[in-house]
């Protein structure tokens, strides 16, 4: 090919680009290397808000309350007191600090009981070093099962995260308590 066929095929590109750069400016889309390319991008409704934040390691007692069962125990060195699996206790920090917030709620004080939170079904509370303590209460189920009704704290707002929740705090249960029923 010649210098007169390179010049046509860069005639070409440039025309292609700016139709390109057109379309987009149409539709409003950004004009980045990602958009013209058509990389995925993360939608703003897919950004993940944890539920919680703490420091599993700065974690000295946990207490764990389902029902009219309570269940506790302390950190010492490696080990927690009472638990048969201590691998299964810190399994059980690290999923909640796995915990998304699913959604969040605008609950009256008056309805907390209609989710289950007023008593809650269950209760989280992690006693931390020079800390205030995270207090997570456990409500019910949401209709389609897939999510549970949390509040974090006694004042603190009223979320909807995974119902996995609920499964992880079963079994840290029957790890301080192997007899416990999970219900």
């Amino acid at each position: 090919m010649g210098w007169r066929g390179t010049l046509g095929l860069a005639a070409l590109l440039v025309a292609a680009a700016g139709w390109l750069v057109v379309e987009l400016a149409a539709d409003r889309a950004p004009l980045s290397f990602e958009s013209v390319l058509g990389i995925a991008q993360e939608a703003p409704g897919e950004r993940i808000t944890r539920l919680l934040s703490f420091d599993p390691k700065d974690v000295t007692a946990i207490r764990l309350r389902r029902g009219d069962g309570e269940w506790h125990t302390e950190r010492r060195g490696d080990q927690w007191s009472g638990a048969d699996r201590a691998a299964t206790v810190d399994d059980f920090l690290t999923s909640l600090l796995e915990l998304a917030e699913v959604m969040p709620l605008d609950v009256p004080a008056d309805e907390l009981a209609a989710h289950g939170l007023n008593p809650p079904e269950a209760v989280v509370e992690l006693t931390r070093a020079n800390q205030p303590p995270v207090v997570l209460f456990l409500g019910r189920h949401n209709p389609a099962a897939t999510g549970v009704y949390a509040k974090l704290g006694p004042d603190g707002r009223v979320v909807l995260t995974g119902a996995l929740a609920m499964w992880e705090l079963d079994k840290a249960i029957r790890a301080l308590s192997p007899t416990a029923a999970a219900s």
